[in-house]
């Protein structure tokens, strides 16, 4: 499934804050190198990396690998931590109307 471009990504916990954004710039630069490319967010990534998270606590970032496809999903609660690991599909919104996806 993993190819040699994306299979050093480390399927992990996150335990802080702080180790989400240090992910989330790795994740930043592999798509500026043209390793993965962003499909889903439900908050900018940038915004994020500058420090302004206009005072949500839950973030998901969905990459995908442009060698094998493989999806990347990244979830954190502020509060109480996250982790990183490989989804099935992208996240579609519209497919939970009842839920608010940021928070």
């Amino acid at each position: 499934m993993r190819c040699e471009k994306c299979e050093s990504i480390p399927l992990i916990e996150i335990d802080k804050p702080e180790e989400y954004v240090l992910c989330l710039d790795t994740f930043s630069s592999m798509v500026e190198l043209g390793i993965l490319e962003i499909v889903y967010q439900n908050y900018p990534a940038a915004a994020i990396l500058t420090g302004n998270t206009n005072g949500n606590r839950k973030f998901l970032h969905q990459y995908r690998c442009k060698n094998c496809g493989t999806i990347y999903g990244m979830f954190v609660n502020t509060n109480i931590g996250g982790e990183i690991k490989i989804n099935d599909r992208v996240f579609n919104p519209a497919e939970y109307p009842d839920k608010n996806t940021v928070s």
